[in-house]
This record gives C-alpha cells, structure tokens and sequence, in this order.
C-alpha cells in the first residue's frame, strides 16, 4: 500500500485546483479520477473547423466546444483571476443581434428586436482550456505529487487508531464504465473485467465530487456519521440530469441574418438556445439546452435526438442549419459519475449543503469535501469549486501547520 500524506478523490476542476495549491505548499498528494480524462463536469468535444489564419491560436492549441459549464459571470472573481493567470483569456458570449421565439403550434418564428442578455464571459477556445493549463502545472512534478487517471475508487475505510484512511479500487475500462447509465447504474466493483488493483493510504482525505456521488459509491454510512450521511444524500448534483446538444458550422450564418444566435422555445426538444463560436471569430456553433426529461431522452435515443434538434435549429435558422460540421450531445443522466437516481428524479434546483453540525467530526477525521456543491458561495458554478478548493487547502495547511503563500 502506498502513503501519502494527502489523498484527493475527483479530477474535476476543483479535484486539479486543490491538487496545485498543495503542490505549490510542497505538500505530498495522489489524486484519483476515475476516467481517462481530467475534468468532470468540465467537458468538451474538439473544435473539427479551425481558421488557424485568423491569428487566434497557434497549430498546436486544441479548441474545444462545451458539453458542460460554458459561461462565467461578472460578479466571480475568482475564476477570472484564475483564468488570467493561467495565461488563459475572456471573450464575452455573443449577443449582437436579434433573439428567437417559439409557441406552441407556431408556424414560423417571432423575432425580437435586441437580444438584451446579461453579460457573460466565455474562455477563449473552450473551457477545457482551464483543465489543460491546470493540469500542464502539474506535469513536471516530483514523484511524490502524483495524478492517476482511471482509477476508479471502490473503498474508503479509516483506521481510527492511526488516523489513516485506506483507500482501495481498480484501473478501470472507460469504455466499459460509460456503458452504463445511472438510470441502470452498474457500482465500479461489478464491472464484469476489472483490472489491477490499486491501494492508498493517507492521514488526510479530500473529497472533490458531487455529495450525492460520495453517498452513493463511497460507503459514507461506514466511515462518516448517519448526519453526514443524510446532508450528502439531500443536495442534487448541479447539471446531474441536464442535456446539451452542440452544432458547428463553417460560418456563423445567423449572424448574417442580424440574429444573435438566441433562441427560446416552448416546443423543444431544447427550451433555450445560444451562440456557442468557441472565440470571437472563428469555430462557429450553436449550443443547446435540451428540455426533454430524462428518461423520456433515454427511450428517444441519441440520433433521433439529435436529428430533432437539427430539426429545431432549422425551424428557427433555416436550411443552413442542416450544414453542420459536426453535432455534438451530452447527456449527463447518462454520466454515472455525474448524476444519481435521484437527481434524474427531481426538478432541477440549486445546491445548497448544510455544514452545520458536521464541523467538528470533518476536523476530527482530517476529510475535507471539495466538490463545487459544498461552496458556501456559488454552489454549483465553477467559482463555488474554486470556493470550495480554497477552503480545502486552508484547513488542511492549519492542520499540518503549513503557511499558505
């Protein structure tokens, strides 16, 4: 079994941010994500029509469109901060133009004059681009500082007469992992080939996923108090139960027609549309939020989903939306490191989670929750992950005595 003095669970955005305020407090950690990509919510599909003349990018930066959390606002600081400096830019979501509107058995569109949407910032060339630049920080590190995809955690247990925790699981095939979705969620220990084993101990334990996903497949009600159990079962998983479908196209059409890329429906299948160009001038799409429950978009299927969507777009934009490059769905009920039964089962809300009560037993056990849901400040939103992660990296160098910079 190897040691370490800090294990983190999660390579989301929060997960990769507390693993680089440790390595920069020289802190020894092993961080366990268990896809073969870094990221979690965050996700993306690459860009397949890129101008590399339009100056924006170099040949060797990938451009990605988003499948998960595509916006920043004005008032969160602390992701912008994050985002300069990583060397990383803002761009704001287009809005120039008119906005779209469907009823209920209308033949044709109503325009609205101006779409009047609030601010919003974008990171230039997808938000993947936080996760590479993150994990590119930690690319050059000493043996001690370690991340290790695929490695999907089955056991948490915790030796209460040396404080240590022990954590257990298996390399795991993510194509056999994603074969399942949490409507029939398959636990990572019934995968029918799992692989080699891997164990991990570590006098401090961070928890960088859904409070949901940690109640669900990690045994709270084994190590954790039944209060800790019951607050982790409560709080949805923000984006748990949400789909969004991405169209690309080799020229932003809708903006000839002074259209912003806006649209709102009251038909479907999605209810709100945007302008999904990953910069300013170049990989044009339009992204969508899809408004069809669930379990009706799981006996639809995935092509007869995304051909009603293009269907939609069509309605709104014309035959020009037919022409796409590529088109793009992700459903996040099908992600079983995402969403749970429940969370596919209720109305979509946002994540509020109680730490009342739970201070002194976190402490105590030296476990420290890290997913964006725990933020006592934009819960869900990648700020709140930021939030959260800060707070982790706090209490753990009080803990170990170890000045922050």
């Amino acid at each position: 079994m190897e040691q370490t003095k800090v294990i983190i669970i999660g390579g989301g955005l929060s997960g990769l941010y507390t693993a680089t305020k440790l390595e920069a407090l020289r802190i020894p950690y092993v961080l366990l994500e268990a896809k073969s990509q870094l990221g979690g919510r965050i996700s993306a599909v690459p860009s397949t029509d890129i101008d590399r003349n339009a100056g924006d990018f170099t040949a060797n930066v990938t451009i990605s469109h988003d499948m998960g959390p595509t916006w920043i606002f004005p008032h969160q600081h602390k992701i912008q901060t994050l985002v300069r400096e990583l060397g990383l830019e803002l761009f704001e979501q287009y809005t120039a133009g008119d906005v779209l509107f469907q009823a209920p058995s209308s033949t044709t569109a109503r325009q609205i004059s101006g779409a009047g949407a609030m601010q919003l910032f974008r990171v230039k060339g997808g938000m993947y681009q936080l996760i590479n630049a993150l994990s590119a920080a930690c690319d050059e590190t000493e043996s001690k500082h370690q991340i290790k995809l695929d490695h999907c955690v089955s056991s948490i247990t915790r030796n209460e007469e040396n404080g240590l925790w022990a954590i257990s699981g298996h390399h795991t095939n993510q194509t056999q992992s994603n074969e399942h979705s949490a409507l029939e969620y398959v636990q990572p220990t019934n995968l029918a080939h799992p692989l080699q084993r891997f164990d991990y101990s570590a006098s401090h334990l961070v928890l960088a996923l859904p409070p949901r996903i940690i109640q669900r497949d990690l045994a709270a009600k084994i190590w954790g108090s039944t209060l800790l159990n019951q607050r982790l079962s409560t709080v949805q998983t923000w984006m748990g139960a949400q789909a969004k479908f991405v169209a690309t196209y080799s020229k932003p059409f809708w903006r000839d027609k002074g259209l912003s890329g806006q649209a709102f429906s009251q038909v479907g299948p999605m209810i709100e549309m945007h302008d999904a160009s990953a910069t300013e001038n170049t990989s044009f799409g339009i992204f969508g939020f899809i408004g069809v429950p669930a379990r009706q978009r799981n006996q639809l299927g995935e092509n007869q989903l995304k051909q009603a969507c293009l269907d939609q777009l069509a309605f709104f934009y014309g035959e020009n939306a037919y022409s796409v490059t590529d088109c793009y769905l992700k459903d996040w009920a099908n992600d079983p490191f995402c969403a749970t039964e429940r969370d596919i089962n209720e109305s979509s809300k946002h994540p509020e989670f109680n730490q009342r009560g739970l201070e002194d037993e976190l402490k105590t056990r030296k476990l420290y929750l890290a997913g964006s849901e725990f933020s006592v400040q934009d819960a869900g939103y990648l700020e709140g992950a930021l939030h959260a992660a800060d707070k982790v990296v706090s209490d753990i160098s009080k803990a170990l005595r170890t000045p922050l910079n």
